[in-house]
């Protein structure tokens, strides 16, 4: 039996949720659909508190807990499904189609409208790259940075390790393409794109001149 909170029940998420995930399409939902799931949630919530204050071994708190955390579970993978059909329909209005927005609720017409209007600013089909070079450059306030030594001056300089205590410095960077695993001087890296890391100065530097990572401060 299915227990009720408000107008919407466990069966309902679960339910949207395998809708979501078996179409390629948005699936027509209530305009309140989030305000309706983030009610039943807080409900609920409250509701496995309390049982769980009561006596936490008891079924009912079990059967509360598990559902909030499927609730839950199943309620952000819905956003993130009509998350992803959105930016899909952003693109395809930006490329001069004209997507269908009747199933999108009111918070996510805003989303689109936002979408659209980002991607629209980077789009430039008249641009020459031979003419204008680069469409990003580097800003002007990027740190240059020391290549990383060779491995034969590591060896060399092996007895002047700094001591404990006092590590190489490490800059804060953000990946812009995946990087095959390399050896560093204190262990190996393998780096995915978009990927904010900290890394030693020198290794850093090496990858900033060969436009891999872009520097965004101090760790």
């Amino acid at each position: 039996m299915a227990v009720e909170r408000g107008d919407m029940s466990y069966e309902d998420i679960m339910g949207l949720f395998r809708l979501e995930n078996k179409s390629s399409q948005l699936t027509k939902v209530d305009s309140s659909l989030y305000e309706r799931i983030g009610a039943y949630i807080k409900t609920l919530r409250k509701e496995s508190e309390r049982e769980i204050a009561m006596n936490p071994m008891s079924q009912a708190s079990m059967m509360l807990n598990d559902q909030l955390k499927k609730a839950i579970d199943k309620a952000k993978r819905v956003y993130e499904l009509r998350q992803r059909k959105i930016s899909l329909l952003a693109l395809r209005k930006v490329a001069g189609d004209n997507p269908d927005t009747g199933n999108l609720t009111p918070d996510e017409l805003v989303l689109f409208a936002s979408l659209t209007s980002v991607l629209g600013a980077h789009k430039d089909s008249r641009a020459d790259f031979e003419e204008l070079g680069p469409r990003f450059t580097q800003p002007s306030d990027v740190v240059e940075l020391p290549d990383v030594p060779s491995a034969k001056v590591c060896e060399k300089k092996e007895a002047q390790v700094p001591e404990k205590g006092q590590p190489e410095e490490l800059v804060l960077v953000r990946v812009l393409e995946d990087v095959p695993t390399f050896a560093g001087v204190d262990k190996d890296y393998r780096l995915r794109k978009e990927d904010i890391i900290s890394l030693p100065k020198g290794v850093a530097g090496t990858l900033v001149s060969h436009g891999k990572v872009k520097l965004i401060g101090s760790a």
